[in-house]
C-alpha cells in the first residue's frame, strides 16, 4: 500500500504541485494577439498547455495553477492532462497532434516512440521566452523536477521488490509476535500463499526525444514572432529516458482485484505442552486465520494510473 501509494503521488500531484510553483507571468509580443485571448500566463502554462505536467482538477485549462487541493474525503483527485480542444488541434509539421495526451491515459498506455513537446510553441510564439531570462530555467525546473520524480520512483520500487522477496517483512512481523517458532521457518505457510500476491509489477511511461522552445522574439535572436525549437535527446542531457508516469502491468491489475476481494491467510501453530499431557496439535491442528485487503476507491482497485488516487488501505477481518 505504501509502495502504490508513492506511485500515486509521483503520477502528477508531486510534480503538478511543484511546477505550478513556476508562477512568474508572461509578457506579450502583442498585446493584440494573445493566446486564447488570456493575458495572464505563467511558466507554469508553458508546460500544462503542451500536456507536459497533468492538473489536479477541477479545471484543466487557465486556471489550472490555481485549483485547490482536493478535499480529504475526495475519491477522484482529477489528475489529467489538458483537455482544451483547441490546443489539441495544434499540430507538427506531418499533420500529428502535439498535445494530445489521450493514448497516455490508459491503464496500458502505448510505449513513446517519437519526440515528445514539452513547451507550449503557440505560446511561445506570442510571449517572451527569451532563453536567458525564461527559457533556461523554465527547462531546467521541469528537467529537475521529473528527472528526481523519476529517481524517487526508481528508488521506491527497488525498496519494495527488496521488502516483498519472501514475504520479509510480513514474516518479520509474525516472528516478533509470536515466541516459539525459528526465524527461518515462522509464517512460512501463510507468506507462501501472500507471496503469489504482493509482487504488483509497474512500467515507467518515458520519454527519450524531448522538444522545448524558445521565442525568436526574445532579444537574443532577433526578429518578431516565431519559436526556435530546443529538441534534445536523453543522452545529449546526459539523463536516463525522462520519467512522466508508471503504470501497473496486466498481471499486477489482476492481483490488485484479487487483493480487494480479499487474500484469505492461515497459519497452523504450536501450542505448549500443557498438565494433562494432551497432545492438543495433533488432536485439534490449531491454526488462526485472517483475510487481508488491499483497497482504494476504485471498482476495479487501481488507483496508480490512469487518474492516480494516493488512498490504498490495508483491512485485516480475522
Amino acid at each position: 500500500s505504501t509502495f502504490l501509494n508513492a506511485v500515486g503521488l509521483l503520477n502528477g500531484p508531486l510534480p503538478y504541485r511543484v511546477l505550478k510553483t513556476y508562477d512568474d507571468d508572461l509578457t506579450p509580443v502583442n498585446p493584440q494577439d494573445l493566446y486564447h485571448n488570456q493575458s495572464k500566463w505563467t511558466v507554469f502554462d508553458l508546460f500544462f498547455q503542451a500536456g507536459a505536467v497533468p492538473t489536479v482538477a477541477p479545471d484543466y485549462d487557465a486556471k489550472a495553477r490555481e485549483n485547490p487541493a482536493p478535499k480529504p474525503d475526495s475519491t477522484d483527485w482529477g489528475v489529467y492532462y489538458v483537455k482544451n480542444s483547441e490546443v489539441q488541434q495544434q499540430t507538427d509539421e506531418s499533420g500529428n497532434p502535439l498535445y494530445d495526451r489521450s493514448s497516455w491515459e490508459k491503464e496500458s498506455p502505448a510505449a513513446i516512440k517519437d519526440t515528445v513537446h514539452f513547451m507550449n510553441k503557440d505560446m511561445v510564439e506570442k510571449y517572451y521566452v527569451s532563453y536567458d531570462q525564461i527559457g533556461k530555467s523554465a527547462l531546467m525546473a521541469y528537467l529537475t523536477t521529473y528527472v528526481q520524480v523519476g529517481d524517487t520512483f526508481n528508488l521506491q520500487k527497488g525498496l519494495y521488490q527488496k521488502l516483498i522477496k519472501n514475504a520479509a517483512i510480513f514474516r518479520e512481523g509474525y516472528y516478533l509476535n509470536v515466541d516459539d517458532c525459528k526465524m527461518g521457518e515462522c509464517a512460512r505457510q501463510s507468506a507462501s500463499r501472500l507471496m503469489q500476491f504482493l509482487s504488483i509489477p509497474t512500467k515507467r511511461q518515458e520519454a527519450d526525444k524531448l522538444m522545448f522552445y524558445i521565442s525568436q522574439s526574445s532579444g537574443n535572436y532577433g526578429g518578431s514572432g516565431g519559436a526556435i525549437e530546443l529538441p534534445f535527446t536523453a543522452d545529449q542531457l546526459e539523463i536516463d529516458p525522462l520519467f512522466l508516469f508508471a503504470y501497473v502491468e496486466p498481471a499486477g491489475r489482476a492481483r490488485l482485484r484479487a487483493f480487494k476481494r480479499g487474500i484469505l491467510l492461515k497459519q497452523n501453530f504450536s501450542l505448549p505442552r500443557n498438565n494433562f499431557n494432551v497432545d492438543l496439535v495433533r488432536k485439534y491442528k490449531p491454526y488462526v486465520r485472517n483475510t487481508v485487503i488491499l483497497n482504494c476507491p476504485r471498482a476495479n482497485n487501481n488507483c496508480v494510473w490512469p487518474n492516480p488516487l494516493p488512498k490504498y488501505n490495508v483491512i485485516l477481518r480475522p
